[in-house]
């Protein structure tokens, strides 16, 4: 894979200039500037291709142009580094970075597997082996943990019910959020929430 595609600069086949559709936030440059560098122009035409048409230049040439660009856009942008590729056949951090985003935001609400590769641009086959690569978990078993120790601090700060508590962490109901939390946590709800309401030393 590309640099620059690993960058997450998404480049279309242009008219006149380079269209830099969307920018990490953590390269932080100003887009129409970069649009109007005939260098970055150029280099971009040539990644281009390179995505586009994989047939017409080697992966070695294409990362050599990456490796051009970002020598440039440090001389000349005042940019130290693009952001790291990811690992082989994993996700970059970027896209790592949006989906535990996106999953922790909504642990309340069903999301589905579509919808998160979407957001990291991957096909959800790829988006699900990638996820699996980078945490050692399936995207569903690492929501269910997210929504287990989100349940762990309700039950023990809160007076909620173990049926308001489940609903609050995304659970369909109470006997499903049981059957979770004594999968993972090897004990039931409501004795978890006795033992540590009366201290760990008292039980």
């Amino acid at each position: 894979m590309v640099m620059a595609e690993m960058a997450s600069i998404e480049i279309t086949q242009p008219t006149s200039l380079v269209e830099w559709r969307r920018i990490d936030p953590i390269i932080g440059f100003d887009r129409c500037d970069m649009a109007s560098d005939p260098v970055v122009h150029h280099l971009g035409l040539c990644l281009h291709t390179a995505r586009s048409r994989p047939s017409e230049m080697s992966p070695v040439c294409a990362d050599h142009v990456a490796s051009a660009l970002q020598a440039y856009l440090k001389q000349a942008h005042n940019i130290v580094s693009l952001p790291p590729r990811a690992a082989r056949g994993g996700l970059a951090p970027w896209q790592l970075r949006r989906a535990k985003e996106m999953l922790v935001s909504r642990l309340d609400e069903p999301i589905s597997l579509p919808e998160l590769a979407r957001a990291c641009k991957l096909s959800p086959g790829h988006f699900a082996r990638a996820f699996r690569k980078m945490t050692g978990q399936p995207p569903h078993r690492w929501l269910m943990e997210q929504r287990i120790e989100k349940a762990k601090q309700l039950l023990v700060d809160s007076t909620l019910s173990l049926v308001q508590i489940a609903l609050t962490c995304g659970f369909a109901d109470q006997s499903h959020f049981t059957r979770v939390f004594a999968q993972l946590v090897q004990s039931s709800p409501g004795q978890w929430r006795r033992h540590w309401r009366s201290g760990p030393a008292a039980a």
